[in-house]
Protein backbone atom coordinates (compact mmCIF):
# COMPACT_ATOMS: atom_id res chain seq x y z
CA UNK A 1 0.00 0.00 0.00
CA UNK A 2 1.49 3.31 -1.26
CA UNK A 3 2.23 5.79 2.04
CA UNK A 4 0.38 8.82 1.59
CA UNK A 5 3.23 10.88 2.83
CA UNK A 6 5.05 9.95 -0.66
CA UNK A 7 2.04 11.16 -2.65
CA UNK A 8 2.19 14.34 -0.50
CA UNK A 9 6.11 14.55 -1.21
CA UNK A 10 5.09 13.76 -5.38
CA UNK A 11 3.08 16.38 -5.50
CA UNK A 12 5.43 19.13 -3.98
CA UNK A 13 7.79 18.42 -6.03
CA UNK A 14 4.94 18.67 -9.38
CA UNK A 15 5.09 22.30 -8.01
CA UNK A 16 8.36 22.85 -7.32
CA UNK A 17 10.53 21.54 -9.97
CA UNK A 18 13.23 20.83 -7.80
CA UNK A 19 14.69 18.30 -5.36
CA UNK A 20 16.03 21.05 -3.39
CA UNK A 21 13.43 23.55 -3.26
CA UNK A 22 10.75 20.45 -2.45
CA UNK A 23 12.88 19.03 0.55
CA UNK A 24 12.98 22.32 1.92
CA UNK A 25 9.21 22.93 1.38
CA UNK A 26 8.62 19.81 2.43
CA UNK A 27 10.92 20.63 5.60
CA UNK A 28 12.93 17.55 5.15
CA UNK A 29 16.42 17.26 4.02
CA UNK A 30 17.90 16.71 0.55
CA UNK A 31 18.91 13.35 1.50
CA UNK A 32 15.87 12.10 2.86
CA UNK A 33 13.50 13.36 -0.14
CA UNK A 34 15.65 11.95 -2.78
CA UNK A 35 15.28 8.64 -0.72
CA UNK A 36 11.67 8.93 -0.69
CA UNK A 37 11.73 9.51 -4.27
CA UNK A 38 13.62 6.31 -4.71
CA UNK A 39 10.81 4.51 -2.76
CA UNK A 40 7.79 5.95 -4.82
CA UNK A 41 9.72 4.90 -8.11
CA UNK A 42 10.20 1.39 -6.88
CA UNK A 43 6.00 1.03 -5.34
CA UNK A 44 4.97 3.00 -9.02
CA UNK A 45 7.37 0.97 -11.06
CA UNK A 46 7.73 4.33 -12.81
CA UNK A 47 10.99 7.19 -12.63
CA UNK A 48 8.14 9.45 -11.93
CA UNK A 49 10.18 12.80 -12.08
CA UNK A 50 13.23 13.02 -14.85
CA UNK A 51 15.90 15.68 -14.66
CA UNK A 52 15.64 17.73 -17.82
CA UNK A 53 17.04 21.30 -18.50
CA UNK A 54 13.94 23.07 -16.96
CA UNK A 55 14.44 21.16 -13.94
CA UNK A 56 12.37 18.05 -12.57
CA UNK A 57 9.70 16.96 -15.05
CA UNK A 58 7.07 14.48 -14.48
CA UNK A 59 6.55 10.76 -17.18
CA UNK A 60 3.73 10.98 -18.79
CA UNK A 61 2.35 8.04 -16.15
CA UNK A 62 3.27 11.22 -13.51
CA UNK A 63 1.74 13.51 -15.43
CA UNK A 64 -1.40 11.21 -15.56
CA UNK A 65 -2.02 10.95 -11.85
CA UNK A 66 -0.56 13.73 -10.38
CA UNK A 67 -4.11 15.56 -10.57
CA UNK A 68 -5.79 12.56 -9.20
CA UNK A 69 -3.39 12.49 -5.73
CA UNK A 70 -4.43 16.20 -5.40
CA UNK A 71 -8.50 15.78 -5.93
CA UNK A 72 -8.40 12.68 -3.26
CA UNK A 73 -5.56 14.35 -0.74
CA UNK A 74 -7.65 17.48 -1.19
CA UNK A 75 -10.76 15.56 0.01
CA UNK A 76 -9.15 13.94 2.40
CA UNK A 77 -7.73 16.75 4.07
CA UNK A 78 -11.36 18.52 4.17
CA UNK A 79 -12.30 15.57 5.53
CA UNK A 80 -10.47 15.12 8.74
CA UNK A 81 -10.33 18.73 9.19
CA UNK A 82 -13.75 17.81 10.83
CA UNK A 83 -16.97 19.54 10.33
CA UNK A 84 -17.08 22.91 8.55
CA UNK A 85 -18.05 25.92 10.84
CA UNK A 86 -21.60 26.89 11.42
CA UNK A 87 -22.65 30.60 10.31
CA UNK A 88 -25.69 31.27 11.77
CA UNK A 89 -26.08 34.79 9.83
CA UNK A 90 -25.30 32.36 6.40
CA UNK A 91 -26.35 28.79 6.91
CA UNK A 92 -29.16 28.01 6.06
CA UNK A 93 -30.97 25.15 8.67
CA UNK A 94 -33.92 23.45 9.86
CA UNK A 95 -33.37 22.36 13.62
CA UNK A 96 -35.66 19.77 14.89
CA UNK A 97 -36.62 19.22 18.58
CA UNK A 98 -38.64 17.09 20.87
CA UNK A 99 -39.68 19.14 23.79
CA UNK A 100 -41.94 20.01 26.64
CA UNK A 101 -44.62 21.99 26.59
CA UNK A 102 -42.51 24.87 29.20
CA UNK A 103 -40.40 25.01 26.20
CA UNK A 104 -42.60 25.83 23.85
CA UNK A 105 -44.78 28.44 25.33
CA UNK A 106 -41.41 30.44 27.13
CA UNK A 107 -38.40 29.67 24.91
CA UNK A 108 -39.95 29.81 21.34
CA UNK A 109 -41.49 33.21 21.49
CA UNK A 110 -38.05 34.71 22.91
CA UNK A 111 -35.35 32.41 20.42
CA UNK A 112 -37.37 33.48 17.82
CA UNK A 113 -37.75 36.58 18.14
CA UNK A 114 -33.53 36.31 18.51
CA UNK A 115 -32.76 34.15 15.74
CA UNK A 116 -34.93 36.56 12.96
CA UNK A 117 -31.53 38.76 13.99
CA UNK A 118 -28.48 36.73 14.33
CA UNK A 119 -29.67 33.36 12.38
CA UNK A 120 -32.35 34.69 9.77
CA UNK A 121 -31.93 31.43 7.60
CA UNK A 122 -32.20 29.26 10.79
CA UNK A 123 -35.77 27.61 11.89
CA UNK A 124 -37.07 25.63 14.58
CA UNK A 125 -39.39 22.80 14.20
CA UNK A 126 -40.76 21.60 17.32
CA UNK A 127 -42.62 18.02 18.52
CA UNK A 128 -44.53 17.33 21.75
CA UNK A 129 -44.06 13.65 21.61
CA UNK A 130 -43.48 11.20 24.05
CA UNK A 131 -40.12 10.81 25.65
CA UNK A 132 -39.87 7.23 24.17
CA UNK A 133 -40.32 8.00 21.04
CA UNK A 134 -38.39 11.26 21.19
CA UNK A 135 -35.26 9.38 22.50
CA UNK A 136 -35.66 6.83 19.74
CA UNK A 137 -36.00 9.58 16.79
CA UNK A 138 -32.77 11.22 17.98
CA UNK A 139 -30.65 7.80 18.24
CA UNK A 140 -32.15 7.90 14.29
CA UNK A 141 -30.87 11.59 14.00
CA UNK A 142 -34.23 12.30 13.14
CA UNK A 143 -34.54 14.68 16.11
CA UNK A 144 -31.50 16.96 16.57
CA UNK A 145 -32.19 17.46 20.42
CA UNK A 146 -35.20 17.01 23.24
CA UNK A 147 -36.16 19.13 25.94
CA UNK A 148 -37.09 17.40 28.65
CA UNK A 149 -37.99 17.34 32.64
CA UNK A 150 -35.24 16.21 34.93
CA UNK A 151 -35.57 13.64 37.22
CA UNK A 152 -38.95 11.87 35.91
CA UNK A 153 -37.53 9.68 33.38
CA UNK A 154 -34.93 7.25 32.85
CA UNK A 155 -32.36 8.58 30.46
CA UNK A 156 -29.86 6.13 28.89
CA UNK A 157 -26.23 7.02 29.62
CA UNK A 158 -24.98 8.32 26.39
CA UNK A 159 -27.19 11.02 25.94
CA UNK A 160 -25.75 14.21 27.30
CA UNK A 161 -27.60 16.04 29.63
CA UNK A 162 -27.38 19.95 29.98
CA UNK A 163 -29.26 22.07 32.71
CA UNK A 164 -31.03 25.16 31.14
CA UNK A 165 -33.85 26.50 33.75
CA UNK A 166 -35.07 25.68 36.95
CA UNK A 167 -38.32 26.62 38.21
CA UNK A 168 -40.63 26.60 41.18
CA UNK A 169 -44.13 25.49 41.76
CA UNK A 170 -46.96 27.63 42.25
CA UNK A 171 -50.72 27.31 41.76
CA UNK A 172 -53.39 29.63 39.15
CA UNK A 173 -57.16 30.29 39.92
CA UNK A 174 -59.72 33.16 38.52
CA UNK A 175 -59.64 36.04 39.63
CA UNK A 176 -62.79 35.43 40.98
CA UNK A 177 -61.64 32.89 43.41
CA UNK A 178 -61.71 35.50 46.51
CA UNK A 179 -62.22 32.57 48.84
CA UNK A 180 -58.63 31.42 48.49
CA UNK A 181 -55.91 32.62 50.25
CA UNK A 182 -52.57 34.06 49.06
CA UNK A 183 -50.80 30.60 50.09
CA UNK A 184 -52.32 27.33 49.64
CA UNK A 185 -52.53 24.77 52.62
CA UNK A 186 -51.72 21.18 51.75
CA UNK A 187 -55.55 20.81 52.96
CA UNK A 188 -56.29 22.88 49.44
CA UNK A 189 -54.15 20.66 47.61
CA UNK A 190 -56.38 17.50 48.29
CA UNK A 191 -59.58 18.72 48.18
CA UNK A 192 -59.61 21.33 45.47
CA UNK A 193 -60.91 20.12 42.19
CA UNK A 194 -57.21 20.56 39.63
CA UNK A 195 -56.42 20.80 35.89
CA UNK A 196 -53.35 19.34 35.31
CA UNK A 197 -50.44 19.22 32.50
CA UNK A 198 -48.37 15.64 32.85
CA UNK A 199 -44.58 17.22 33.03
CA UNK A 200 -43.97 13.57 30.61
CA UNK A 201 -45.97 11.39 28.58
CA UNK A 202 -46.06 8.57 31.40
CA UNK A 203 -48.19 11.37 33.62
CA UNK A 204 -45.83 11.09 35.83
CA UNK A 205 -45.32 14.84 37.92
CA UNK A 206 -43.02 16.06 40.88
CA UNK A 207 -46.28 17.07 42.81
CA UNK A 208 -48.48 13.56 42.82
CA UNK A 209 -45.08 11.99 43.45
CA UNK A 210 -44.83 15.23 46.44
CA UNK A 211 -48.13 14.08 47.66
CA UNK A 212 -47.79 9.62 47.20
CA UNK A 213 -44.75 9.89 49.86
CA UNK A 214 -47.06 11.50 52.10
CA UNK A 215 -50.05 9.00 51.36
CA UNK A 216 -52.05 11.83 49.38
CA UNK A 217 -53.91 12.61 46.37
CA UNK A 218 -55.17 15.49 44.89
CA UNK A 219 -58.63 15.86 43.14
CA UNK A 220 -57.86 15.99 39.24
CA UNK A 221 -61.21 17.32 37.05
CA UNK A 222 -58.88 18.02 33.59
CA UNK A 223 -55.92 16.98 31.87
CA UNK A 224 -54.88 18.68 29.19
CA UNK A 225 -51.40 19.01 26.89
CA UNK A 226 -51.61 22.98 26.78
CA UNK A 227 -51.00 25.71 29.37
CA UNK A 228 -52.71 28.17 27.21
CA UNK A 229 -55.33 25.63 27.16
CA UNK A 230 -55.41 25.23 30.90
CA UNK A 231 -55.19 28.95 32.27
CA UNK A 232 -58.13 29.54 30.25
CA UNK A 233 -60.29 26.48 31.05
CA UNK A 234 -59.07 27.61 34.86
CA UNK A 235 -60.70 31.01 34.44
CA UNK A 236 -63.88 29.52 33.50
CA UNK A 237 -64.52 26.53 35.61
CA UNK A 238 -62.54 28.02 38.86
CA UNK A 239 -60.26 25.34 39.27
CA UNK A 240 -56.63 25.34 40.69
CA UNK A 241 -53.88 24.14 38.75
CA UNK A 242 -50.38 24.15 40.09
CA UNK A 243 -47.99 25.39 37.29
CA UNK A 244 -44.21 26.40 36.96
CA UNK A 245 -44.17 30.34 38.48
CA UNK A 246 -43.00 31.97 34.90
CA UNK A 247 -45.42 29.75 33.71
CA UNK A 248 -48.09 31.12 36.14
CA UNK A 249 -46.72 34.93 35.15
CA UNK A 250 -47.22 34.89 31.73
CA UNK A 251 -51.22 33.37 31.72
CA UNK A 252 -51.56 36.10 34.56
CA UNK A 253 -50.81 38.80 32.12
CA UNK A 254 -53.02 37.08 29.45
CA UNK A 255 -55.86 36.03 31.62
CA UNK A 256 -57.82 37.23 34.46
CA UNK A 257 -55.91 34.77 36.92
CA UNK A 258 -54.29 35.11 40.10
CA UNK A 259 -50.51 33.65 41.47
CA UNK A 260 -51.12 31.87 44.50
CA UNK A 261 -48.27 30.35 47.04
CA UNK A 262 -48.16 26.42 47.80
CA UNK A 263 -47.12 24.64 50.67
CA UNK A 264 -43.04 24.35 51.31
CA UNK A 265 -41.33 21.48 50.68
CA UNK A 266 -42.44 21.06 46.78
CA UNK A 267 -39.23 19.47 44.68
CA UNK A 268 -38.23 22.40 42.06
CA UNK A 269 -39.39 22.19 38.30
CA UNK A 270 -36.06 21.23 35.77
CA UNK A 271 -35.93 21.75 32.48
CA UNK A 272 -33.12 20.20 30.89
CA UNK A 273 -31.77 19.83 27.41
CA UNK A 274 -30.34 16.15 26.09
CA UNK A 275 -28.24 15.88 23.29
CA UNK A 276 -27.10 12.16 21.63
CA UNK A 277 -23.57 11.29 22.02
CA UNK A 278 -23.46 10.38 17.93
CA UNK A 279 -24.44 14.07 16.88
CA UNK A 280 -23.18 16.52 19.56
CA UNK A 281 -19.87 17.76 18.18
CA UNK A 282 -21.57 18.93 15.12
CA UNK A 283 -21.09 22.60 14.94
CA UNK A 284 -24.69 23.38 13.85
CA UNK A 285 -25.74 21.58 17.38
CA UNK A 286 -23.48 23.11 19.30
CA UNK A 287 -24.36 26.43 18.66
CA UNK A 288 -27.96 25.73 19.18
CA UNK A 289 -27.04 24.09 22.69
CA UNK A 290 -25.26 27.70 23.63
CA UNK A 291 -28.04 29.67 22.33
CA UNK A 292 -31.05 27.51 24.41
CA UNK A 293 -28.70 27.89 27.19
CA UNK A 294 -27.83 31.58 27.13
CA UNK A 295 -31.71 32.41 25.87
CA UNK A 296 -32.04 34.79 28.50
CA UNK A 297 -35.64 33.63 30.05
CA UNK A 298 -36.36 35.85 32.84
CA UNK A 299 -35.19 34.64 35.81
CA UNK A 300 -36.63 37.10 38.23
CA UNK A 301 -40.00 35.83 41.15
CA UNK A 302 -40.14 35.78 44.70
CA UNK A 303 -38.28 33.49 46.47
CA UNK A 304 -39.55 30.42 47.93
CA UNK A 305 -40.82 30.96 51.40
CA UNK A 306 -39.82 28.97 54.16
CA UNK A 307 -43.26 28.96 55.64
CA UNK A 308 -43.91 25.77 57.44
CA UNK A 309 -47.31 24.08 55.86
CA UNK A 310 -50.40 22.52 58.26
CA UNK A 311 -50.63 19.08 58.62
CA UNK A 312 -53.44 17.18 57.60
CA UNK A 313 -54.49 13.70 58.51
CA UNK A 314 -53.49 11.22 55.78
CA UNK A 315 -55.54 9.93 53.20
CA UNK A 316 -55.44 7.21 51.00
CA UNK A 317 -57.14 5.75 48.14
CA UNK A 318 -57.87 7.12 44.39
Amino acid sequence: MLDLNLLRLLLILAKERNVTRAARKANITQSAFSHALNRLREQLNDDVFVRTRNGMEPTPYAASIIPVIGNVLDRLDAATRGAHPFDPMLDAHTFYLGAVDYFEFLFMPVLTARFKTVAPNVRLSVDILSETIKLERMEMGQLDAFIAVDSLQHIPHYFHKHSLITDRYVAIAAKTRTDLPDRLTLSHLVTEAQIHLPAVSSGADHIDRWLAEQHLYRPLAAVVQSYAVAGRIAVASGYLMCVPFRIAKELATMLPLQILELPQGLPAYELILLTHSLFDRQPALRWLTDELKNAGIDNSGPAVSAIPCPLIPKKTGL
